[in-house]
């Protein structure tokens, strides 16, 4: 929680700076919703689906108007267990200007975390990320953040 507090705080103060802009929209770590919020007895693909869903509705800013590429998976920690993680990329809704996809990463802790922009595609990559299924679940994130509102 701590190390999220100061990567957050780290990220808002290096956009503040005089000439200070980041290339893509900012990292956002908020692990929002508590974890008993949310049923532990879902499956860890259930339980990430459902927190993601719930984070962007709670946060509509930027507010996500589509999905895609989203997949579920895991990484090997340090010590050997895994840490399943929902990635994808979201298209934000857009007043003036063009939208981009923009990545984005929900990761099973004693709650969740989910990071937005270019600190997510980390998380997601090849290397480390492990795909437990090859099902895209785009259609059923937004199904879920649809019957939020």
């Amino acid at each position: 929680m701590r190390l999220a507090v100061a990567l957050l705080t780290l990220v808002l103060s290096a956009s503040n700076m005089p000439g200070g802009h980041l290339a893509q929209p900012q990292a956002r770590v908020i692990p929002l919703v508590a974890p008993e919020q949310i049923s532990t007895a879902d499956s860890p693909m259930e339980y990430l689906l459902t927190s993601a869903a719930k984070d962007f509705h709670a946060h509509p800013n930027p507010l996500p108007v589509g999905f895609r590429k989203v997949r579920f998976g895991h990484a090997m920690t340090p010590d050997g267990t895994k840490q399943y993680r929902l990635c994808g990329e979201f298209l934000p809704q857009q007043k003036n200007g063009k939208a981009e996809w923009t990545p984005f990463v929900t990761i099973k802790t004693s709650g969740y975390e989910q990071y937005i922009g270019t600190q997510a595609e980390s998380f997601c990559e090849a290397k480390q990320f492990v795909r437990d299924t090859n099902e895209d679940l785009s259609a059923e994130l937004q199904s879920r953040l649809d019957s939020l509102h």
